[in-house]
């Protein structure tokens, strides 16, 4: 078991480099032709941009909500309540955040399944029939990139 595995080229029959999983830890599947559509629309501010960013990194497996209040969340980013909570209700507007339940009076967030999940390839194709595609100023469902994989 402790044996480092060999790598050889099937065509050739040298040895390939091997090189571990380059992540660290949990990672995820990310559309990046939405996430390049929020970054470059005039439509959110850069702190809007940034917890975008920062929802992606955070939002648990599967369709589960962070369980974190607003109060956690401007903490951990360094932004008042008032701003998060703001910038929250802008990105659950544009469905970029989805509701996944509640803690008292505040909402539990997670990013949308269709800019980011993780999990299963089968999980986050059920995942995205429990809510509507985000609404994304500028991004274009039906460019050739898009249709022609469906």
């Amino acid at each position: 078991m402790g044996a480092l595995r060999r790598l050889v080229d099937a065509d050739t029959g040298e040895q390939v480099p091997y090189a571990p999983y380059a992540f660290s830890g949990r990672h995820t599947q990310v559309d990046k032709a939405r996430v390049e559509a929020i970054t470059e629309s005039k439509a959110f501010t850069p702190s809007q941009k940034f917890l975008v960013l920062w929802w992606i990194g955070v939002s648990p497996e599967g369709m589960a909500p962070l369980r974190a209040t607003g109060a956690d969340i401007a903490c951990r980013v360094g932004m008042s309540t008032d701003a998060v909570g703001k910038i929250n209700r802008k990105l659950v507007k544009h469905r970029i955040l989805v509701v996944r339940g509640r803690i008292g009076n505040y909402n539990l967030y997670r990013i949308s399944p269709y800019i980011a999940f993780h999990g299963t390839g089968l999980e986050q194709r059920e995942a995205v029939k429990t809510c509507n595609p985000p609404d994304i100023p500028g991004f274009n469902e039906m460019t050739p990139a898009r249709w022609e994989a469906q």
